[in-house]
């Protein structure tokens, strides 16, 4: 076996060896970016579902705020506060069903990126415990006493795509 019969074998190994090292590294590259794009939009919709607590939060406060007018049904500065259109014993689960009012944009922190609003639906009486129910439900926070409502947040995150809805239930009774 003479010199001249190896010097081609070299070149294939060494190609061979090239390949599979690109292969390697743009499967790593590709991992990495999805990765990235994983953590993004983890991130993302964190940051709307905050938005959307927030909203809530806020709600909630509007309804603390004027409690004694709510006791009838309200509208409060430039939220409407409407019957839900839902069943005697469905709670609105989506947010067109909320009812016709608007939603109400949230007072964010300077510097938010994200954005959130809310809506309020004043629930049927049948929501609001009987005292025969809960034992211990003496007046006024058995149903003679108390309105329930739906407060729906909705927040948005830095993708518009990115949206997240929470749904909770308040009582507003008189004292």
């Amino acid at each position: 076996m003479t010199h001249d019969n190896q010097r081609g074998f070299v070149l294939i190994t060494t190609m061979l060896i090239l390949l599979v090292l690109t292969i390697l590294v743009v499967n790593a590259v590709r991992g990495t970016t999805l990765n990235e794009k994983m953590s993004g939009n983890y991130m993302d919709r964190t940051n709307a579902q905050l938005a959307a607590e927030q909203a809530l939060r806020q709600g909630q406060a509007l309804l603390v705020e004027n409690g004694e007018q709510c006791l009838s049904g309200c509208a409060i500065g430039a939220t409407t506060v409407t019957a839900s259109t839902a069943a005697a014993t469905e709670i609105p689960t989506s947010w067109t069903h909320v009812g016709n009012g608007a939603a109400r944009a949230v007072t964010t922190a300077t510097g938010q990126r994200t954005s959130g609003s809310y809506k309020i639906a004043q629930l049927p009486d049948s929501f609001v415990p009987k005292s025969t129910d809960v034992p211990a439900c003496t007046a006024p926070y058995c149903r003679d006493g108390c309105k329930a409502y739906s407060i729906m947040g909705q927040g948005k995150g830095y993708d518009t795509r990115t949206e997240v809805l929470l749904q909770t239930i308040a009582f507003v009774c008189s004292v």
